[in-house]
């Protein structure tokens, strides 16, 4: 299965959430800024995207990849800002499926929130093994589907 991982990143945090999404995938699969989303973009059998909340909204860059992907497998995943129990996370993911052409499907989720700084080494242990679980699990998903 040809998979890709685009980010979207203000902060870093995004960019580094992608870097442990692309551990859970098979060796080579390119993990790339979304301005260096390549021509071929819808070749690939599922694109991870992860992007940033600004405020109920994606980020402007994220949301001009996901405008022009016609892959029928996307996996999605977030940073937010606001704590577990609001629902922003909720609202950034429907923008996200509003945002996609119709014929795309969304195939995993993850919404992490940025680290706090009393326990910012924790929180990254964690983030990196829920990152790297979801690519797994997304792709496994897929996989058993036969796609």
């Amino acid at each position: 299965m040809k998979s890709i991982v685009l980010y979207s990143s203000h902060t870093g945090r995004t960019k580094k959430i992608a870097e442990h999404v692309v551990s859970g995938l098979p060796e080579g699969t390119p993990c790339l800024p979304v301005e260096e989303m390549p021509a071929d973009i819808n070749s690939y059998d599922c694109v991870f995207l992860g992007c940033w909340a600004d405020g109920d909204a994606v980020d402007a860059g994220a949301a001009q990849a996901l405008e022009q992907l016609d892959n029928k497998n996307v996996a999605v995943f977030v940073t937010v800002q606001s704590g577990p129990f609001s629902d922003d996370p909720a609202k950034i993911l429907r923008t996200v499926i509003d945002v996609l052409p119709s014929g795309c499907k969304i195939v995993g989720t993850y919404v992490t929130p940025t680290e706090r700084e009393d326990n910012k080494e924790e929180s990254d242990q964690k983030a990196r093994a829920f990152a790297r679980d979801f690519a797994e699990n997304t792709l496994d998903r897929l996989m058993g589907a036969g796609v």
